[in-house]
Formats: structure tokens, sequence, C-alpha cells
């Protein structure tokens, strides 16, 4: 530990530390116990005290440090003791041509609360400082803490490129005066900047790598960046994943990458497992009342239940097709395989999502079986038990449509034969003596 008893000895602060509020917060709550509140007024000081190109007489001295901080020259140096112990200051010795021995210190910046807890010296001696109740007030006061509603909330956060438009270019390979000013302003590893909803960084270079294996010039990759990057983005990939199902849409000695198969082949394959995991976990519930369903079913339903517990889908789809006539098509044998393969349903319930679909079209598509599957899973079904109910069940309940004529409308006109019979004892004949005075009449008045 240095010493000096001289207050004319000049000193010199090497560094400049901005000092945040986070920062004041941990020196004041968790510093202070160790190094007091002179230790925090004097570290405080010290970072007011930098001076980028000092010259002789910008070298100040201890006298003038001590009436900063109304210390003693003792206490001074008892004080910056403790700043070096705990690690908040670092003090050097240099010469000076003009000026002799001189004293430089160095600042550090304040660790977070969590660097603090975790360095254990340091935390070990603030629960000795403090005791323990107030040493759990600390911690809890640092912990983190998240509004609940988060757990359950979706984020619609905007992300950078929803908002802003940059090239592909740059988007991808940052342009030479960006890289070098990266290199000259020194970076904070402990924070990050996350640019709202943060796009997937690509490392281009391991991903040409790995297409390369596989004879994917360079060339081709990069010609293709702007789509990698979108479904890369889109999807959440790695580098490894995104070659894995790009390989897929790939036929022996092609050395071209097909996007539009690739993002098919993304389309179906991306969330496979966690699809699989949720239906597995439904499939695990116990039913709610599988013997009353039991109870409820005929005897063909039993017929029918024995028929899809025992035999495998792939044989169950044939002795359908078989009874209803046609032939079974490669997609339907598709479908059974997704729904066994990738979305883990037991065969049981999928001959009778099969027998189902037959029930409503003549062919097994995948659109028909997921919206059943999804449907039946939705309502708690799992077993073909509960199923053959539940067909049964809305089977009773739809309505019946009857066919209703519709209701002629006559329109009401007049017939005029009847009105004119029904008028005729109504008509009123003129006598001769009425027609005779009309003519005398007519035309005196022309």
């Amino acid at each position: 530990m240095f010493e000096s008893a001289d207050p004319k000895q000049p000193f010199y602060v090497a560094n400049q530390i901005a000092v945040s509020e986070e920062n004041i917060k941990v020196l004041t709550t968790l510093f202070e116990p160790l190094v007091g509140i002179q230790g925090v007024g004097l570290y405080i000081t010290l970072t007011n005290e930098f001076d980028e190109v000092p010259f002789a007489k910008d070298y100040k001295t201890l006298y003038q440090l001590q009436d900063q901080t109304n210390l003693k020259l003792e206490d001074l140096f008892s004080t910056l003791h403790h700043l070096e112990a705990t690690g908040l200051v670092k003090t050097f010795l240099g010469s000076n041509p003009v000026l002799g021995e001189v004293l430089i210190f160095e600042v550090e910046k304040v660790p977070s609360a969590g660097e603090f807890f975790h360095t254990f010296l340091l935390s070990s001696l603030l629960l000795e400082r403090v005791g323990n109740v107030a040493f759990n007030r600390l911690v809890k006061k640092f912990t983190p803490r998240t509004f609940v509603g988060l757990k359950d909330a979706k984020e619609v956060t905007s992300g950078f490129f929803d908002v802003f438009h940059l090239s592909a270019e740059s988007a991808i390979d940052a342009p030479v005066e960006v890289k070098e000013a990266a290199g000259e302003v020194p970076k904070d590893n402990k924070s990050k900047i996350k640019l709202g909803n943060e796009p997937v960084k690509i490392d281009w270079n391991f991903l040409v790598d790995l297409f390369a294996s596989y004879h994917i010039d360079k060339g081709e990759v990069l010609k293709h960046q702007v789509e990698i990057k979108q479904i890369i983005d889109f999807y959440h990939l790695t580098e490894q994943e995104f070659v894995d199902t790009a390989l897929i849409t790939m036929s022996a000695g092609s050395e071209k990458l097909n996007m539009y198969a690739i993002q098919n082949a993304v389309n179906e394959n991306f969330g496979l497992n966690r699809n699989k995991k949720m239906v597995k976990k439904q499939l695990q519930q116990v039913p709610k009342d599988a013997s009353r369903t039991i109870k409820k079913l005929s005897q063909s339903d039993a017929d029918l239940l024995k028929a899809v517990d025992s035999k495998v889908p792939t044989d169950y789809l044939y002795e359908l097709k078989e009874k209803k006539g046609g032939y079974v098509t490669a997609n339907e044998k598709k479908v059974i395989f997704r729904l066994q393969d990738q979305m883990g349903l037991t065969p049981p319930l999928i001959n009778m999502i099969v027998y189902a679909c037959f029930e409503y079209d003549t062919v097994l598509t995948a659109n028909l079986a997921d919206r059943i599957a999804n449907d039946w899973l939705q309502q708690g079904i799992t077993t073909p038990a509960e199923a053959i109910a539940y067909l049964k069940e809305r089977k009773n309940t739809r309505k019946r449509q009857y066919y209703r004529a519709p209701k002629k409308t006559v329109r009401k006109t007049t017939d005029w034969s009847k009105y004119e019979k029904q008028n005729q004892t109504k008509r009123k004949t003129m006598s001769t003596e009425e027609r005779n005075r009309i003519f005398r009449e007519f035309g005196k008045n022309e």
C-alpha cells in the first residue's frame, strides 16, 4: 500500500468513466457499507478529474483532493486503499521530468449488482457488515422482477426489417466504414442493443463451408443470400438445420439450390418435434369416462373397435378400400405415415381417423385427416372408443334437412267475363225520348 505524507504530491486520473444512475445505486447500497460514504465521495470526485492532455500546470496535488473531499491526508489514503481493495480504483506511481514522482489513478467502472454478488469476497464482506436481514433485503432489491402477465403473453414487437429497409449487401455484410468504426469505438461486452424482434445472426462462412462439403459452391449460396436469410430468420433455424433441410430437396449430382423446394421442405418439417410432444402430452391424459363410453357402444361399434385395435394402419386402409371399392393411392399411405411418424398418433386412433375420413369422402386426404385429428384432440378424444361415441353423438344431434317444395304464389287477376255478367243487370238503357233530345241539342252551341 502506498502512502505519501506530502500534500503537494501531484496526481493525475488516467481515464474517463461515465457514472450512470444504476452505478450510483450500486455504489450507495452495496459498496458504501464497505468503503464508507467518504469512499463513495472520493470515487465520484476522481471520475470528474480526468484531463485528456495534461500539462505540468494541469496536474493537481493531494492537497486539492483533500480540499474537495474534506479529508485529512491520512484519511484520504485510508479511503483510497478501501477503493483499491474493492476493485474500484487502481493506483500507479509514475515519474515526470518536471514534477518528479506522480500518482496516477485509474478509475474502474462500477460493476453491476450481479457481478458484485457473484464476487464472493465482496458479498461475504457485505454480509458481515450489514447482517442477514439487511443483506437479504439488498438481494431482493437487486433481484429482477418481471410482470406476471408476460408469462402467457405473445410478443408482437416489430423487428428491425419490419420497419427499416436496408440493402441486402449491407444487411449481410456490413460496409467497410461500419467495421472500421466498430474497431475504433470500444465495445461494452456487458450490454447489447436488442433491435426489436431481432433476426437470427447467420454465420455465412460456416454456412458456405457446410454446403461446400456437398459440392455446392460459394457463389450458389451467396446468390440466394436474401432468400436464405428470410427463411432462417422466420423459422429461427441454425445453419446446420437449414443445410440438413436443403439436402432433402437435392438429388444426386445436383449443384444448385432449389429455394422453392427448400421453402416447402422447411414448411413441412418445421416444428415437427414440438407437434409430436404436444400430441404425446394429450395422448397421456386419462379418458374422462372410459367405462361409460364403452357401455354406450353397440355390437357393430364393438366390432369396429376390435378391428381398429387389432390392425396396423396400412392394412386397415387396404381393408376399407377393398370393402368400399377403389384402390389405395400413394398419397393416402403418406397421410398415414405422417400421422404416425411425424405427429405421433397411436395406430388405433389413426385407424379411426381413416374410418371417419371415408365416412365423408372416397379418398383419404391430409387436410381432412388433420381436421378430424385436431377436432378430436381439442375435444379430449384420445382413444378409439371415445372417437366412436363422439361420431355417434354428432350423427344423432345432426339436424335433418327435409325437402320442402316452395310455396307457389298465385296472383289474383280480374275475371272480366264474370265481371261483365255481374254488371249486365246494372247497365241502364236510354229511352227514345232521351236519344231525340240529345240529337236536338247537338250542334246548337257551335
